[in-house]
């Protein structure tokens, strides 16, 4: 074999596996959005089984918000989705825009600007807004969120 055809073999090889990686990295970002998407459908009604599908069980699963900071899946279940979704609210509708997701190997990052509006259980009318960072891991169950940052917007200075 000549030299000539041995670089024309490594270039193709290289053509192609970029190609690949990056068919992967698009194949990779639409199923941390697909995770993103289901996030927001769990936010927004509350549902255990669905937040079951998306959260890391690990115990090193980390999520800090204004109002604690939570370890572990039964933290993020009883604690979040339990005592302040269910509980906290008769009705709950998490939006977002602004979304921006990156993919590194078998981590990923997911950033966004949120809008909270929600009825107390009391029927009182609530209304937030802030920024919302996920990290996603890779697992053998598929991409799952193993940490969650979230700051509201600060108040406006005095005048």
């Amino acid at each position: 074999m000549t030299m000539r055809r041995v670089l024309i073999g490594i270039v193709l090889a290289t053509i192609l596996t970029s190609g690949d990686a990056a068919a992967t990295d698009a194949q990779d970002k639409q199923a941390v959005q697909q995770i993103y998407a289901k996030y927001l459908q769990s936010v927004n009604t509350a549902d255990l089984a669905l937040a079951e599908q998306i959260w890391s069980h690990a115990a090193d699963l980390l999520v800090v918000t204004p109002f604690g900071r939570f370890q572990g899946w039964n933290s993020v279940r009883d604690d979040i989705y339990i005592n302040f979704l269910q509980k906290g609210f008769s009705e709950r509708r998490l939006e977002g825009t602004n979304v921006a997701v990156r993919v590194s190997g078998n981590t990923a990052w997911l950033v966004y600007d949120w809008t909270f509006t929600a009825k107390t259980a009391d029927g009182q009318p609530v209304s937030s807004k802030g920024w919302e960072s996920h990290v996603y891991l890779h697992t053998r169950q598929g991409w799952r969120i193993v940490s969650l940052h979230y700051s509201v917007l600060p108040p406006p200075p005095p005048r």
